[in-house]
């Protein structure tokens, strides 16, 4: 089978099973199974493929039809820059937590500040991307799943950035002790009926104690909120990725918590995202 043969089979099979994306999913998994950039399929349509070629990017697209996604299938993500690898044991980072790490970036103005908390590091996105834009000299990761830790902590090597970033196995503030310039999360924050209306990519595939929290999605955002308020230092700041129309709850909780000042941004497609608390 040629290259082009096995790349208009790939984007009729993922059509047929509602895949978002078939023609741009079969090109990268193309790519991936070629060893190839997305762009070089191009310049070689005519090659005809391999027979190990062959059955490995049948094994992929099979599991890519049953909705697993794509990318624990190319065992890797671009983030902020950084090239991080994914796989079931963590989340797979999305557009709108990289328009967080810009967001804290814009807020420090260019200065780069001593230490970050990053809550729920899951794969590392944050914690990795914030320290590799000169955004702060420390960061200290945590995760209650040892085996999102491992994925991480090898994610910081592969980007040079271990001795920069330490990781601590806790749940949320449980085992971390002292001050922070910021705190940073993406927790779960949804419901469980958010849940069961997800794509399959994240209802079956994905972590659910990832992405579920209890108290219609707000329990683990109010304990970071309660709990941050003895780690920050003056003028320090708390920044979380939440759901949709979490805001007002969030918003009357910290204040109730001693925050003093409080803000929410939107994402990009204008929705309110990202809560910010300041304790002056």
């Amino acid at each position: 089978m040629r290259v082009c043969e096995a790349l208009k089979s790939l984007v009729d099979f993922f059509a047929r099973k509602s895949i978002e994306t078939p023609k741009t999913d079969a090109e990268l998994l193309l790519a991936f199974v070629l060893k190839c950039k997305r762009l070089d399929l191009f310049l070689n349509y005519e090659r005809e493929l391999s027979k190990n070629e062959l059955e490995l990017l049948r094994r992929l697209s099979v599991r890519r039809g049953h909705r697993e996604p794509l990318q624990y299938l190319l065992e890797s993500v671009d983030f902020f820059g950084q090239t991080l690898k994914v796989d079931a044991r963590v989340l797979i980072p999305r557009p709108e937590t990289e328009e967080l790490v810009y967001q804290i970036q814009q807020r420090l103005q260019g200065r780069v500040v001593q230490k970050g908390l990053d809550l729920g590091t899951g794969s590392g996105a944050i914690a990795i991307a914030l320290t590799a834009l000169g955004c702060c000299k420390q960061m200290v990761a945590v995760d209650v799943s040892p085996e999102a830790l491992d994925l991480a902590y090898d994610n910081a090597a592969e980007n040079n950035l271990t001795e920069r970033i330490r990781f601590v196995c806790s749940s949320w503030f449980e085992k971390v002790s002292g001050t922070f310039d910021f705190i940073v999360s993406n927790p779960p924050y949804l419901t469980e009926k958010e849940f069961q209306e997800a794509q399959p990519e994240v209802r079956v595939f994905e972590p659910k104690s990832a992405l579920v929290a209890a108290e219609d999605g707000l329990k683990d955002l109010k304990q970071i909120l309660k709990d941050a308020v003895e780690h920050l230092i003056p003028g320090g700041f708390v920044v979380c990725e939440t759901g949709l129309n979490q805001h007002k709850i969030l918003k009357e909780y910290a204040f109730q918590c001693g925050y003093k000042r409080v803000n929410s941004t939107q994402d990009l497609t204008h929705r309110e995202r990202y809560f910010w608390a300041w304790l002056n």
